[in-house]
């Protein structure tokens, strides 16, 4: 028996809207972004290398336009 899991993403223009809750949320390069200002910058400029979404953790499967594409997880039938 499987099933599939999905790993979290952001969406840029839902978080560019949002910005203000996303202070302290986003590290990039090890530093965490806390201005609203530098929050939209960043997610501009991911939207502008045609990113629609970020991956929230790590993912080996993600794909920028869509999310996390699912990783199949092989379970023990009981």
């Amino acid at each position: 028996m499987s099933r599939t899991v999905y790993h979290m993403c952001l969406s840029c223009s839902g978080g560019i809207k949002n910005a203000a809750s996303l202070k302290g949320v986003i590290t990039v390069d090890g530093r965490t972004l806390t201005k609203v200002k530098e929050i939209r910058e960043f997610l501009e400029y991911q939207l502008a290398m045609d990113h629609e979404v970020l991956p929230m953790g790590d993912c080996d499967d993600f794909d920028y336009k869509t999310g996390c594409r699912g990783h199949v997880i092989e379970e023990d039938a009981k």
